[in-house]
């Protein structure tokens, strides 16, 4: 059995944490890294408080349960890992504590901070919150055990297209700009709500931080910073969905300026949760004028991530390096009280600048591992 724990950790667990090196990254970053500690019990007292939010903790939590459970089922349909069907020769106890140790090392990240925050809700007076939101962290791997058993019983998936999406696809037109938004809910949704998710999450957050205090705008600043590298793994995903799936599209007559528009198009409506969760809880300190600024800066940021990708290819490998010393940039710009409206202007104008540069001359470079046949659930 220790040496089954051992094959499926190998393949499984050390896999999913490569891969997701940046995000997982970018989380701690957020989690412990920015964050003072008085902030964490502030944010964990006000999150068990409100039925809301402690809901919509667990619809963050439950997004990356699913994307944890997409990944090792997507990697049971790969050649490579055609072996683990051999599973089905263990008796169903052991299989299933294979499985559960499987889930529980993917969900070891969500476990380690809800205990950190469970541990200050509970002396704060919020025990009944606390234990609800335990009961939630231990049943939720039970329904990945049930996925994977239900893959594993069934290796052929029927990948063909229902007959109502079909036929909306023939009998409605699509604007360019949407393509991709579509492409993200149909290849990747837990990706999708992952990410917007978290971001949302990180704006309520720092909107309720300080319930009573005097805002400072410099952290709304390192909020749209982050958010903005959060969302560097789409502009990755917008990248390779470009050259891999709509590779003609450089070459149909569209002016530049339209293109632009049309990438502008769709990162407001990428951002659109965002501005909608700061609208509805926005401080009492803060102006209209600044959540103009505010927005400006993750759309420019956006502009700022494609343009970088369109000028060199970058893979997830050293996605984390260049998002690392992006950050630590814009957080020392913002720290020393550049105005909000300077950087977004500037990466504003070196975003549209890299994109109208590069765009014509942006190559995709498939590596090896692109070149292998990886079947789609």
């Amino acid at each position: 059995m220790l040496a089954v724990l051992h094959i499926l950790r190998k393949t499984l667990v050390t896999e999913y944490y490569r891969l997701n090196t940046g995000f997982l990254f970018l989380v701690a970053m957020f989690a412990f890294g920015i964050l003072r500690p008085e902030d964490h019990i502030a944010l964990a007292s006000y999150v068990f408080a409100s039925p809301f939010l402690l809901a919509l903790m667990g619809v963050v939590f439950a997004l990356y349960h699913f994307k944890t459970v997409f990944f090792v089922r997507q990697r049971l349909l790969w050649d490579s890992h055609s072996f683990l069907y051999n599973l089905l020769l263990i008796a169903k106890p052991y299989r299933w504590a294979a499985w559960l140790y499987v889930q529980w090392m993917l969900w070891l990240p969500v476990a380690l901070y809800v205990t950190f925050v469970g541990y200050y809700g509970w002396w704060t007076g919020q025990r009944l919150s606390v234990i609800a939101t335990m009961i939630y962290l231990l049943l939720v791997p039970l329904t990945g055990v049930a996925a994977y058993e239900y893959r594993l019983q069934r290796p052929n998936p029927d990948t063909r297209l229902s007959t109502v999406t079909t036929y909306l696809n023939r009998r409605f037109s699509k604007p360019q700009w949407s393509y991709f938004i579509l492409y993200l809910f149909s290849e990747n949704p837990v990706l999708l709500f992952l990410t917007k998710g978290f971001s949302c999450f990180v704006v309520v957050g720092i909107c309720k931080i300080y319930p009573t205090d005097s805002y400072d705008e410099r952290l709304f600043s390192l909020g749209a910073l982050m958010i903005g590298m959060v969302h560097s793994v789409l502009m990755l995903h917008l990248y390779e969905f470009e050259h891999l799936q709509l590779p003609l599209l450089r070459n149909m007559p569209i002016k530049m300026g339209q293109r632009l528009q049309q990438y502008g198009l769709l990162f407001v409506l990428l951002m659109l949760p965002e501005v909608v969760f700061l609208v509805r809880y926005m401080p009492a300190g803060l102006s209209w004028g600044y959540i103009l600024e505010w927005s400006m800066l993750v759309i420019g940021v956006l502009f700022l991530l494609f343009g970088r990708f369109l000028q060199k290819h970058y893979v997830m490998d050293t996605l984390l390096r260049q998002g690392f010393y992006a950050f630590f940039m814009g957080f020392f710009l913002i720290m020393f009280k550049v105005p909000t409206l300077i950087l977004a202007f500037g990466s504003w104008g070196i975003g549209l600048w890299l994109c109208h540069r590069f765009y014509y001359t942006s190559e995709y470079i498939i590596h090896q591992e692109g070149l292998k046949i990886r079947p789609e659930e």
